[in-house]
């Protein structure tokens, strides 16, 4: 933690200051300003950090007002300068460290010689990328606008969607090498504050002297609870974000980052999609297809090796014969051709998110289709198995959060090898835990399969299936917090 200086009276002695913070850096701007109509001359410095500023404002609404200033009092020269100088957020500082922040933030900073006090100007042109599709959780209907680096524009989008007096916006800054801003998201009249002050709490105690995404945030506040499931919500939604808000959630916004955390987080909404509120409930199926699919794709492999090593019984026969004849040719065991395929589709998978946009199609082509027919046709697998494991996958793209998706990889490796051993019963045993693993988590003392477990008939109305808008946007939520206070304490 940088310890506070006061300013000094002496305008030399400030910039030296400056100079040795910024360690001589070119980019520091300083330009001294005398205004030519004063009668007393007072010496007044200008300086801001050049490429995050807004030239063209400081321009026309600092330095011309400056420079045409007929009068300036010798004991208030700063209450004169403010009112001169035509920018809206204007602060009067007094601290060397609030100073350094104020440029880095891409404020204009006035000194006045003979005062220990200075003006900073709001100022910050942050360079930004246009507004796009959002890159996750895309829709054919609705909203087609996703968010930014910027939080500024992600605030605004959200306050777009919500024209609330009750929105708050609590701001704050964090990582000591990077000052990152960090914004609090929340309607006051439905938060519940027990759950916000346990969230404000978690923010505070971030020890980490960086902070470049808001993925450091999640993994600092999700707690000491060891699972693979994500128990922070991601969103780059700007109508996914407020309507988490309008059911009493909190969103976390980090400068930097186009994803927006959510709290808490519940197993069933990231099975839910942004379409399902913009399509009829009475003709909408694809909910119920989404969970049915994210439950296949964990069991289809470990049922495939369960049958074919231990309940040969339980295979219609033509079947079984058509599997029988191609194990004969086939060097490897079931297992370990199996495995070989989950690893093959996941390495195809991490090299094609990294590849450039114009060969991502033909190498996933090549890599997948191509590849996994040779090694069938070539008798160094099965093609069952291939088929088994590409059914696999295809059912798991279904998820619409990428994160959720992607934490039950270890899982269906732990199922996998318990159907190796055990078979059926491996299954059944990995299930128990399972089940028994997602009821101990709680997502800031919120339970994670909540409404489901424990169960509040109010809000299942929108899990499994959605009922009509009506019957589920006006029914406030309250969220069960049974370990809230126990881990509030911790």
């Amino acid at each position: 933690m940088k310890s506070i200086e006061n300013l000094s009276d002496s305008l030399k002695t400030n910039i030296t200051s400056i100079h040795q913070s910024f360690h001589l850096n070119k980019e520091l701007i300083i330009r001294m300003i005398s205004p030519p109509l004063l009668e007393v001359k007072k010496e007044i410095c200008m300086i801001y950090l050049d490429t995050i500023v807004d030239k063209a404002a400081i321009q026309e609404h600092i330095l011309r007002p400056l420079l045409q200033m007929k009068e300036m009092s010798a004991v208030h020269p700063i209450h004169d300068i403010t009112n001169t100088i035509e920018i809206s957020n204007i602060q009067v500082i007094y601290a060397m460290n609030d100073l350094i922040s104020h440029l880095t933030n891409g404020k204009t900073i006035v000194l006045i010689d003979g005062s220990n006090q200075c003006i900073s100007a709001d100022t910050e042109d942050w360079k930004d990328r246009a507004f796009t599709f959002p890159q996750s959780q895309r829709v054919l209907k609705g909203p087609q606008i996703g968010f930014t680096e910027l939080a500024k524009n992600n605030i605004s989008l959200i306050k777009r969607c919500l024209k609330n007096e009750d929105l708050v916006i609590e701001e704050q800054t964090i990582g000591e090498e990077t000052n990152t801003s960090i914004s609090l998201m929340y309607l006051a009249d439905k938060v519940d504050h027990e759950i916000l002050e346990t969230i404000r709490n978690k923010v505070q105690s971030i020890e980490l002297s960086s902070i470049l995404d808001s993925s450091y945030i999640e993994e600092s506040i999700s707690g000491d609870q060891i699972t693979s499931f994500p128990l922070v919500f991601t969103t780059e939604r700007p109508d996914v974000t407020s309507g988490h808000l309008l059911e009493g959630k909190i969103a976390i916004i980090c400068d930097g980052s186009p994803n927006v955390l959510i709290v808490p987080a519940l197993f069933i909404q990231f099975l839910q999609s942004p379409e399902d509120y913009y399509e009829k409930p009475l003709f909408e199926m694809t909910r119920l297809i989404r969970i049915f699919s994210f439950i296949v794709s964990i069991y289809l492999i470990p049922f495939y090796i369960a049958l074919t090593l231990f309940h040969q019984e339980l295979i219609p026969s033509e079947l079984l014969i058509n599997l029988a004849a191609q194990r004969q040719i086939v060097p490897l065991p079931v297992v370990l051709e199996v495995i070989v395929f989950m690893l093959l589709f996941q390495v195809v998978l991490e090299s094609s998110i990294r590849l450039p946009t114009g060969i991502t199609l033909a190498f996933s082509i090549i890599g997948t289709l191509i590849l996994g027919q040779s090694a069938a046709d070539a008798g160094l697998v099965q093609l069952a198995s291939l088929v088994v494991v590409s059914a696999t996958y295809v059912l798991n793209f279904a998820v619409p959060i990428h994160p959720f998706a992607n934490s039950v990889k270890m899982i269906r490796f732990i199922f996998v090898f318990l159907a190796s051993i055990f078979g059926i019963y491996g299954i059944m045993l990995g299930t128990f835990v399972l089940v028994n693993h997602l009821c101990s988590l709680n997502s800031f003392g919120v339970p994670y399969l909540s409404p489901i477990a424990p169960v509040k008939p109010v809000d299942l109305k929108d899990t499994l299936v959605r009922l009509p808008l009506k019957k589920i946007i006006n029914t406030t939520k309250k969220y069960s917090k049974d370990d809230l206070i126990k881990n509030h304490k911790k």
